[in-house]
């Protein structure tokens, strides 16, 4: 196969972004994937979100897609009450940032406090909002260039209401869809119960968490019930404390949401400490022990409300002490189910540590856990449970691939990483339990990169750190992401070109002429069987607020195949912005914005 030759050195002229140079010029000048954008509409509550809009779920066939917007000021983005490799890992910036986020104004930990409070006097206004939609495409693109105006989806203009009543323009609930089944015709997730104060002695609410199932064609609400449990204190709701729904599956003939459900307390003194403590006890979150669970769907009615099951037996810990166990399912197949479950690796008060995990159907509705083997730290694995803090598995595909992430608790090269595995557990492989890692110590040691989603091909999405992010992450400044593809096949055959940017591959040349449309792409979290990529980012209006970084608009992304683009080592000769080596030419001299580049990230981070 060709290979596209690139020189690094580049000068700079605009129009809208043009990097015109001396280069191979290469066969192919379209894009090999075309841009969809999916807007979100200012004038709503969404706006609010300080662009923390991220992808939650999309349907297989690529027509469905939901989100969340977030509204407080966090270091992170896919915040997941159910899920604490979202939320309960340290801030490593400088003293000043973490206070931000610790303890200033709209601040997650106040927000959290609010959100599981019981509420007296005030009333509580989401700040989880989620967003479904379905895809509507106007426009059409230009000779496979991703020429503006581009396709779009229809905006998105409103959040999605399950529990909350619409015309509440309050909007007290906090709601997350985790998967979309469009041929089931199901979307599941939770959501908490609104807040009211019908006598006026005070707000109140029903519960803090419920899972749903949201029928698509007719906007059905079934909710899915927690499993009742009164042994170790007392609970308002006698039906258990919190559920959520995680998966949608066929199991002969019958739909079936897989999920979790609270089953206890962790004990009385842990609830308390994680439902109104300080944010040094989140470690005890979310008060409860959660298990996988499994609810029938089938026949179920709008309104109605669904018991379920245990769908497997234990966790992968061996002993336990006052922090709450759980599983949590993220990715299935036809035959496993893939996620997280609870270890206790650290010690009894502060352990929960979530271990990356498979769950086998043993043939009668029941599951078998099992821990994720072979997963390893890149140094002295002797202090593996001390330098980290969780791994965890999130998709599966049907060759039984496991795409998984291990972040680490301690610093390593001045950065508290995530570095993404596959593991392979098909039983028939050469590869059987191999775990590997395509993007470990890339390009230098203690990078991030993290894995979302795998498809069938073996073709990979997620981020790593942008090209010329290498500054120190703990008590320095954030380091940008960026979205890529992997293709796990070309790695595990030694070829050295198995994964590209995002970015990389929706440019384009225009005359001879590279051109990058004007969007940074970061996280790119699903990827279909047709190689369809969804992700989210930022659009700049012009080339001089995209260089700089400064006046993005967060937008949602669907990546589409180019049908006629089929050589991906035959790619336009675009080089990604931030490898870029600029010289100072003429009145060409915004290098000095590409140097300044984190610094300003930083500073709009922190204003926010």
């Amino acid at each position: 196969m060709k290979k596209s030759m690139m020189k690094r050195s580049l000068a700079m002229a605009f129009a809208p972004l043009v990097l015109s140079a001396s280069f191979a010029q290469a066969a192919q000048t379209e894009s090999y994937y075309l841009i969809e954008e999916i807007p979100l509409e200012a004038a709503n509550g969404l706006s609010e979100a300080n662009s923390d809009i991220v992808i939650t779920a999309v349907s297989n066939d690529g027509e469905y897609l939901a989100g969340n917007a977030l509204t407080f000021r966090n270091t992170f983005r896919f915040y997941d009450f159910s899920d604490r490799t979202t939320f309960d890992y340290g801030c490593q910036y400088a003293t000043e940032v973490c206070d931000l986020f610790f303890y200033g104004d709209n601040s997650f930990y106040d927000t959290y406090r609010n959100r599981l409070r019981n509420q007296s006097n005030v009333l509580y206004k989401s700040n989880v909002l989620a967003f479904l939609t379905n895809r509507n495409i106007s426009g059409m693109h230009a000779d496979g260039k991703n020429t503006p105006p581009l396709p779009t989806w229809d905006t998105i203009n409103e959040k999605l209401y399950v529990f909350d009543d619409i015309t509440n323009s309050d909007y007290s609930t906090d709601t997350r869809v985790n998967d979309i089944n469009s041929e089931l015709g199901w979307a599941v997730g939770y959501d908490s119960a609104p807040f009211s104060n019908s006598d006026g002695s005070g707000y109140t609410r029903e519960f803090i968490q419920r899972g749903f199932a949201l029928r698509l064609t007719d906007q059905a609400k079934i909710t899915l019930l927690p499993t009742a449990f009164n042994s170790s204190g007392n609970l308002v709701d006698d039906r258990g404390g919190l559920s959520s729904g995680l998966k949608v599956i066929e199991k002969e003939g019958r739909t079936l949401v897989v999920g979790l459900s609270s089953v206890d307390y962790s004990n009385t003194d842990s609830f308390g400490e994680c439902q109104t403590g300080n944010q040094e006890n989140y470690y005890r979150c979310s008060g409860f022990h959660t298990q996988a669970w499994v609810w029938d769907i089938t026949d179920a009615g709008d309104g109605d409300e669904i018991n379920g099951q245990q769908l497997v037996e234990g966790y992968v810990r061996s002993r336990y002490g006052n922090s709450p166990n759980y599983n949590l399912i993220k990715g299935a197949n036809s035959d496993i189910l893939v996620g997280i479950s609870s270890d206790d690796v650290y010690d009894s008060t502060s352990g929960s540590r979530g271990r990356a995990a498979t769950y086998t159907d043993n043939g009668d509705g029941t599951y078998q856990l099992k821990q994720i083997p072979n997963i390893q730290i890149d140094g002295d694995n002797d202090k593996f449970e001390d330098s980290v803090s969780h791994t965890w598995a999130n998709s599966v595909n049907s060759n039984h691939l496991v795409v998984g992430n291990l972040r680490y608790v301690e610093v390593k090269s001045r950065n508290r990483p995530v570095e993404a595995f596959v593991y392979d557990s098909n039983e028939d492989s050469e590869n059987y339990q191999r775990v590997t890692w395509p993007l470990r110590n890339l390009p230098f040691s203690g990078a991030n990169s993290e894995f979302s989603d795998i498809n069938d091909s073996g073709l990979i999405v997620g981020w790593r750190d942008g090209e010329g992010e290498e500054q120190p992450a703990y008590n320095g400044t954030t380091r940008r992401q960026t979205g890529f593809l992997l293709d796990y096949n070309r790695y595990l055959e030694g070829n050295p070109n198995y994964t590209w940017t995002l970015n990389q591959l929706t440019c384009y040349e225009q005359d001879g002429t590279p051109q990058i449309p004007l969007y940074r792409i970061e996280f790119a979290t699903h990827i279909n069987e047709d190689g369809d990529i969804f992700a989210n980012g930022y659009h700049y209006q012009s080339a001089d607020d995209f260089v700089n970084g400064v006046n993005p608009r967060a937008v949602l992304l669907k990546l589409v195949r180019n049908p006629v683009v089929t050589d991906i080592d035959d790619l336009a000769t675009c080089p990604q912005i931030e490898e870029v080596k600029y010289e100072r030419k003429g009145a060409s001299s915004l290098w000095l914005g590409l140097l300044l580049l984190p610094v300003v990230f930083v500073r709009r981070f922190i204003k926010r």
